[in-house]
């Protein structure tokens, strides 16, 4: 039912907060104005007219203050740049000061780190091409094998494409601290509102991707039929979002408003895309600043930006005034806080980002391991990044699958799905979004070897492990080949190649994922009862002789496994002394608890196991390298 909407109350703001709004707007419009200037930049091809990049930025005033031409252009950007620096930290600190929640204070800080990040990345790219010793490093640490004018142009579009990004969540900032926002709204319920919300977001990353593919043909002058066909897509999904909120939304001020923005913004955009093209006669590049060519060229790319940050602030003003039926209220900015804060811990637990963390541990060590010394720092990020996408993706999808066992289960009956807060359509796209995209990365960034090792996890997990839970107790032994397998894609991105030093760290993690996740099991015992997974320790007697013999047995075991390293050559016998110290403590906790078999004594194994693993795979790596 539409409820009928009124201008909300002002709302009381304090000092800190006033000059925080006003901060957020002074870097809107400097980022814009920055952004102006950057097109310039490019479209005059005056990148590089200044080479050096001095820490002293006050030297960039008095430097710009005598320049001319594109040497004007170039130092100009840096100048507007660091006033953007300056702007962003007195928005950090009134935004600390002057905001009550912990969330709403961190958004200052946020913003100032986005700022940084740019001025990080243009420094980089000024650096290598001008700064030998730089390029040399930069080489190094990513591998190498590139041209230099190319890693250049990379840097560019990087550094391009991140500056709209970050102007679009400054204005979100700046929507945030406003009076406006922080008001009381009255919230629509409409069965058209999770439709809408979806659509916003893909129209958010599609004008993301389309500003990419124009960031790409004006540093190289090529893909501009890819780019005329992003713009298809993009305007055509814009074009049916706005239709969508005329019909379903229109009686929101905020969103009606938004919306007639968006469509003025596009069809001004596809005016200075065509215009310049064919006056410019298919040139990318225009000598001289003042012509209308390079003038409108350089305002396609500020539209571009304004769409983008009118279209993310738009989604966010749909997620708090339009809202499905089930959907809790949040007319105000605390419940709209509240709401965001508990969509956040919930995709982090459907994601098991601890999970996550110890799969990415894992795999750097498989890196440092294989190829000791300096690393390709791209390479190597682009795999944690790709191998963590996918385990997210999976345990999403696990969850999913799982949802009614987990709600008879004390522990897990809480999580999004089987508490109802989250829809199974959602989980089921982030997953499998999570999964293509993770894969497709590793693919791309790293090889086709590790991207086929890294879908291997899942596709064991989900399609072999996750079906045997409710039919074997072998299902433990299944579920530990996914487990184990990082390592060895850490390697394979490394080497582009699998050995048996490989299969050493495979039959390590293998191994001593029984000892740990059994001791899990006893303790939730009762829920994998409730739940129906056969499980050891859902079979034992309520003494656990047996599960606890087999957690002693399989901690022996590892003591011996984790002796493979020096066996075939891969270590010294000074990792074989640490590995043997380490073996025995563990084997200690697992004895003990065969002894007691108490509640205390198996957190002792579980918590031993946590040690034992970073431990064992530092003192590998120290050995190796």
């Amino acid at each position: 039912m539409l409820r009928p909407t009124m201008e909300p109350v002002t709302p009381t703001m304090n000092p800190w907060q006033r000059w925080a709004h006003r901060l957020a707007w002074g870097c809107v419009v400097l980022t814009l104005f920055m952004i102006s200037v950057g097109a310039m930049v490019t479209t005059t091809r005056s990148g590089d007219t200044n080479p050096g990049w001095s820490l002293r930025f006050w030297e960039w005033f008095t430097s710009w203050w005598n320049a001319s031409g594109g040497r004007a252009w170039e130092d100009g950007h840096r100048v507007v740049g660091t006033l953007v620096g300056f702007c962003g930290i007195a928005l950090a600190v009134t935004m600390w000061k002057g905001e009550t929640g912990r969330n709403r204070r961190w958004l200052g800080v946020a913003a100032l780190a986005l700022i940084a990040a740019q001025g990080l990345i243009g420094g980089l790219r000024v650096l290598v091409v001008s700064d030998a010793s730089v390029r040399d490093v930069v080489l190094d640490y990513t591998g190498g094998g590139y041209d230099v004018e190319l890693r250049r142009a990379i840097k560019a579009m990087i550094h391009g494409v991140t500056a709209q990004v970050i102007f679009s969540s400054l204005c979100c900032v700046m929507v945030l601290t406003s009076r406006r926002w922080l008001a009381s709204w009255a919230t629509q319920r409409s069965d058209a509102a999770t439709g809408t919300r979806r659509l916003a977001l893909v129209s958010v990353a599609l004008a993301v991707g389309q500003l990419a593919l124009g960031t790409f043909v004006r540093q190289t002058g090529s893909g501009v039929l890819w780019h005329v066909c992003g713009a298809f897509v993009v305007s055509t999904t814009v074009l049916l979002l706005l239709l969508r909120v005329m019909r379903h939304h229109g009686g929101q001020a905020p969103l009606r408003r938004l919306a007639v923005t968006v469509g003025v913004l596009l069809a001004c955009q596809v005016f200075l895309g065509v215009t310049p093209y064919i006056l410019g006669g298919g040139q990318w590049a225009s000598i001289d600043p003042a012509s209308a060519v390079a003038l409108m060229r350089s305002a396609h790319v500020v539209c571009g930006a304004l769409i983008l940050a009118t279209l993310t602030v738009h989604a966010l003003w749909l997620f708090r005034l339009a809202q499905p039926h089930q959907a809790r209220e949040t007319g105000t900015a605390a419940e709209f806080d509240s709401g965001v804060r508990r969509t956040i811990s919930d995709f982090l637990v459907l994601t098991k980002v601890r999970l996550s963390g110890l799969v990415m541990v894992t795999v750097a060590a498989g890196y440092f391991i294989a190829v000791p010394g300096a690393p390709n720092v791209a390479l190597l990020f682009t795999t944690m990044i790709g191998v963590s996408l996918v385990a997210a993706g999976t345990s999403a999808l696990n969850q999913l699958i799982e949802r009614n066992r987990d709600k008879l289960m004390d522990r897990t009956r809480n999580r999004p799905l089987p508490s109802g807060r989250m829809q199974p359509t959602t989980a089921l796209l982030f997953g499998l979004g999570t999964i293509l995209g993770g894969t497709l990365l590793v693919a791309w960034g790293v090889n086709l070897l590790a991207a086929g090792l890294t879908l291997a996890t899942s596709v064991i997990y989900l399609c072999i492990y996750t079906p045997l839970k409710t039919r074997t107790t072998a299902n433990t032994l299944v579920g530990a080949i996914p487990g184990a397998l990082p390592p060895v894609i850490g390697w394979a991105a490394a080497t582009g190649t699998v050995n048996l030093w490989a299969f050493v760290l495979f039959a390590i993690l293998f191994v001593w994922q029984l000892p740990h996740f059994w001791s899990i099991a006893w303790l939730y015992r009762e829920d994998y009862r409730k739940g129906g997974m056969k499980m050891l320790s859902g079979i034992d007697d309520d003494s656990g002789r047996f599960i606890s013999g087999q957690i002693a047995l399989w901690c022996a075991v590892l003591v011996m496994t984790s002796l493979l390293p020096v066996l075939v050559g891969m270590a010294s016998p000074r990792y074989g002394i640490g590995a043997i110290v380490l073996g025995l403590g563990f084997l200690g906790a697992g004895l003990v608890h065969a002894a007691r078999r108490t509640r205390a004594t198996t957190r002792g194994v579980f918590f031993a196991s946590l040690l034992y693993l970073p431990a064992l795979l530092a003192a590998l790596l120290l050995d190796v390298w």
